[in-house]
């Protein structure tokens, strides 16, 4: 009776674990395999797309706009897409310009011109066209989006990226590259904008953040409309919503149409 129950208990064990094997361990092995599989082709990628940017950032500092403007065509020919033209190949170019002129190896001037060819490429590249040239691209069917730099401030080069990102997302978008903040109240109340992003790229204009977001709610349209706040500036430690009065801050513009949508729905 004994031998009959430990072989009763043993058989019953290896078919456990014969069990966990299949439904278990076989997928993980499986899962592992593929991941171990997808790391070549993402680092290939990203190696791929790195070397395209460090291309484009020496086409920029040429200043040869020709050249610069039919690598970027190439990009999109051989399949690269929008996104990932401006996020990826774009957006460092810019970024290593700033760097340069902190460091006093370009001028203000030069920085400032650079930028606004390639400003202009985004435009001609983007889903906007005349649009964003335009500063407005409105469709009531749509969530609504006011974009604009932090008077005074002169990077506007994310926000152009940002405009053409939320445009790919479905959004009705409106940009405000150069103003004053009682400008921007009035276009805030003048249209019922769902969201308001405000993007500052200098530390030094974060000191008057709060109140152009209180003014910015006071002025909405809409009692609900959202603000949220992004740019370099924000990437910096020890910032939180706290000190600004806004719904949220997004450092990309991935998680800020993300989140920005997460707010809409959550009205």
């Amino acid at each position: 009776m004994s031998n009959s129950i430990d072989s009763y208990q043993d058989n019953d064990w290896r078919g456990r674990l014969s069990d966990a094997i299949v439904k278990k361990v076989i997928p993980s092995l499986y899962a592992s395999h593929e991941d171990d599989a997808a790391k070549p082709v993402n680092a290939r990628l990203e190696y791929r797309q790195k070397i395209e940017a460090e291309r484009f950032f020496g086409l920029v500092l040429s200043g040869d706009t020709d050249a610069q403007w039919h690598h970027l065509i190439g990009l999109r020919a051989r399949g690269m897409d929008l996104e990932t033209v401006l996020t990826r190949i774009m957006a460092p170019a810019i970024r290593e310009l700033g760097e340069m002129w902190l460091t006093d190896r370009m001028s203000f001037v030069e920085v400032s011109a650079k930028s606004a060819r390639l400003q202009h490429m985004i435009r001609a590249l983007g889903r906007a066209g005349d649009g964003i040239a335009d500063h407005c691209v409105m469709d009531d069917g749509r969530a609504s989006v006011l974009l604009a730099v932090a008077p005074g401030e002169h990077h506007t080069f994310g926000l152009f990226v940002l405009a053409e990102l939320f445009l790919a997302a479905g959004w009705s978008v409106c940009v405000e590259a150069n103003t004053t903040l009682e400008s921007l109240c009035d276009q805030a109340a003048r249209r019922p904008y769902d969201a308001i992003g405000l993007s500052v790229g200098s530390e030094r204009f974060l000191a008057s953040v709060r109140n152009q977001v209180a003014a910015l709610r006071f002025a909405s349209f809409r009692p609900d409309t959202r603000i949220f706040l992004g740019g370099w500036a924000f990437t910096l430690e020890g910032r939180s919503l706290d000190d600004y009065g806004a719904d949220l801050i997004a450092t990309d513009g991935h998680s800020a149409i993300e989140q920005a949508e997460l707010l809409i729905d959550g009205r």
